[in-house]
C-alpha cells in the first residue's frame, strides 16, 4: 500500500461573510489606486502591457499604499493565522511582506511563478468575489494540483511553490475575478 502525502497547501472556506465579501469587493473594485500593468513574472517594461493584468499594491516591505485596505487585510490576516493554526496546527509567520489585490478577466494571461524564496515565507491567496460560477475558471494551480475558485476561499501554501491563477474562460463575464495575495514572513528582508 503506498502512502499518500497531503497536498502543500492549506484550504479555508468560510473566513468572510457573504456581506462582508459584497461590501468588500465593492470597495476593491472603487478605488481608484488600480494599475494596468501587474504582472506575475519580471517582464522587460516595453511589454509590459502584453501579459499584465489590473492590480494594486496595498503593502509592500513595510510601505503602506492604501491605508484602509492595510488594516483591513491585516486584520483578516490575523483571522486567516488563527484558523490555520486551530484547524492544521500550522503556525504562520506573523510579519507581512506584500499585500498586493489583482483582477483578470478572459484577456487576462499569467505564468507559473513562485512569490517569494525567502525562507520560510507563505502565500494567503483569497479569491474575493462574492459571486462566481466553477464553469468561468479561474481556479489555481499549485505545482501539479489544481484548487477550485470558490468565493471567499483562501489558500494558504509555502510562497516559492509554483503557482498560477488559471484563466477566466468566460469570454462573456460582465465583472472582474478579484484575488488577495499576501505574504507573510518571520523577517521583513
Amino acid at each position: 500500500m503506498t502512502e499518500h502525502n497531503p497536498p502543500p497547501y492549506y484550504i479555508i472556506d468560510n473566513a468572510l461573510s457573504s456581506e462582508e465579501l459584497l461590501a468588500l469587493y465593492h470597495d476593491l473594485q472603487s478605488t481608484p489606486k488600480w494599475r494596468l500593468t501587474r504582472k506575475s513574472k519580471t517582464t522587460p517594461q516595453a511589454l509590459a502591457a502584453f501579459g499584465s493584468f489590473p492590480g494594486f499594491k496595498v503593502e509592500n516591505n513595510g510601505r503602506i499604499h492604501d491605508e484602509y485596505f492595510s488594516g483591513y487585510f491585516r486584520c483578516l490576516t490575523y483571522r486567516i493565522r488563527k484558523i490555520v493554526e486551530e484547524t492544521h496546527g500550522l503556525k504562520l509567520p506573523q510579519k507581512i511582506a506584500r499585500i498586493h489585490v489583482g483582477a483578470k478577466n478572459s484577456t487576462s494571461k499569467t505564468e507559473l511563478h513562485r512569490d517569494s524564496n525567502i525562507q520560510g515565507a507563505w502565500t494567503i491567496l483569497g479569491f474575493m468575489n462574492p459571486v462566481w460560477n466553477a464553469k468561468d475558471g479561474g481556479e489555481l494551480k499549485i505545482e501539479e494540483d489544481v484548487v477550485q475558485y470558490k468565493t471567499g476561499r483562501f489558500v494558504v501554501f509555502p510562497s516559492n511553490l509554483l503557482h498560477d491563477g488559471g484563466f477566466v474562460k468566460n469570454e462573456q463575464l460582465s465583472y472582474w475575478r478579484i484575488t488577495l495575495n499576501i505574504i507573510v514572513v518571520d523577517e521583513l528582508p
